[in-house]
């Protein structure tokens, strides 16, 4: 049986180190006061005892979040999985970051920095209860996620049910917000006159530098969770768009397949009992390929999204683009491969149905993909 994961998840970015080789000799530090000022601010932060996330028991448990397939592990076994698109695009982010943080700080608070900033940015998103939400950094895409919200609704019959809230960069410039999730969220800061001077330091060292927060790795979340919550980030979008694929499709597929996250909970104990999976990558790879192959069925179906085959196809690039190859991790989500073919499944399903108005109900669309499930694999 897979364990779910709990909703705070830290991401370490040791590979910030990395990323310079070098290339550091060739950087011209800024000698600007707002540098200078930064530099001095985190050497502020790391000499006090560094703060940390707390484990509150209310925070509801997740069925994965994309940031998880952001850092991609390279203890590859032998098989044809190998790299996307999606990773060439990650590595330049990843650059532009080492680039210019580890020169002027130093890759261990670098690190710190990075993680913090996007801890900070998750819970953000997490706690929103602004109404109404937008999408896109300017909400250019809240037109389009409003008309999908209401598609979903209809099609799996789930009205008002679920919240939908975007992650936007701008929240790491606020240092209200910030020295409020501090305070309520993180363990090491004594008082609230503390966290909000605390907050005051990070607006400011995001201010001096110019990867923070413009970075898309700081909005890369992705997930949905047990409280009826489906969270996507600005940042995670225009990286698979950058793959070659459509924003609106990008926008679509994610929110199809967090979408169908909800149904899995909803029929978490009746789909996968206690001994169904021999392992948790077993279990990941499983759910997060039934999650492609719902999304699939929604994209595709004459009710739904009602995309035709040049649009599905990218979207099943976009499946691709996400696929992982660290077998025995337990944020293993499938290989590329299959998670095209997951999709491919779900696509062929709607599309070759001889009553194209009628939706399957979710029991029988899981019974159809456990019955399909080993020639995806």
């Amino acid at each position: 049986m897979r364990t779910p994961k709990i909703a705070l998840l830290g991401l370490a970015l040791g590979f910030l180190t990395l990323s310079c080789d070098k290339e550091v000799d060739e950087i011209s530090i800024q000698s600007n006061s707002a540098t200078q000022n930064a530099v001095a601010l985190s050497k502020k932060l790391q000499t006090d005892e560094p703060i940390t996330l707390k484990n509150p028991g209310g925070f509801n448990i997740i069925s994965e979040s994309l940031r998880d397939n952001v850092v991609v592990n390279n203890a590859v076994e032998p098989t044809e999985c190998g790299p996307t698109p999606f990773v060439e695009v990650q590595t330049k982010y990843i650059s532009e970051l080492g680039k210019e943080l580890v020169p002027v700080f130093g890759g261990e608070d670098a690190n710190y920095l990075f993680k913090l900033f996007m801890d900070i940015s998750f819970i953000a998103a997490y706690i929103d209860q602004t109404d109404p939400q937008y999408f896109g950094e300017k909400g250019e895409y809240t037109p389009l996620m409003d008309k999908r919200q209401r598609e979903l609704e209809r099609f799996w019959d789930m009205p008002n049910e679920i919240r939908v809230n975007g992650q936007h960069s701008a929240v790491l410039l606020d240092q209200d917000l910030i020295a409020y999730i501090l305070y309520n969220y993180f363990s090491g800061l004594p008082s609230e006159k503390f966290a909000y001077e605390y907050a005051g330091w990070l607006v400011a060292i995001a201010e001096a530098m110019n990867t923070i927060p413009e970075s898309p790795f700081f909005t890369a979340d992705g997930f949905a969770t047990s409280g009826k919550l489906i969270v996507i980030g600005d940042g995670i979008v225009k990286m698979l768009a950058e793959t070659g694929i459509d924003q609106d499709i990008v926008w679509t597929g994610i929110l199809a397949h967090e979408w169908a996250h909800q149904i899995q909970f909803d029929n978490y104990t009746a789909w996968y009992p206690k001994g169904t999976f021999g392992s948790t990558p077993e279990a990941t790879r499983y759910t997060e390929m039934e999650a492609d192959f719902l999304a699939a069925y929604y994209m595709t179906h004459k009710r739904g999204a009602t995309y035709n085959w040049k649009r599905v196809e990218q979207f099943n690039q976009l499946y691709f683009a996400i696929g992982d190859c660290g077998f025995k991790s337990d944020g293993h989500h499938g290989t590329p491969d299959q998670r095209l073919a997951a999709a491919r499944l779900g696509y062929e399903l709607a599309n070759s149905a001889h009553k194209q108005g009628h939706i399957m109900t979710p029991e029988q669309l899981h019974e159809y993909f456990v019955a399909h499930f080993e020639t995806l694999i």
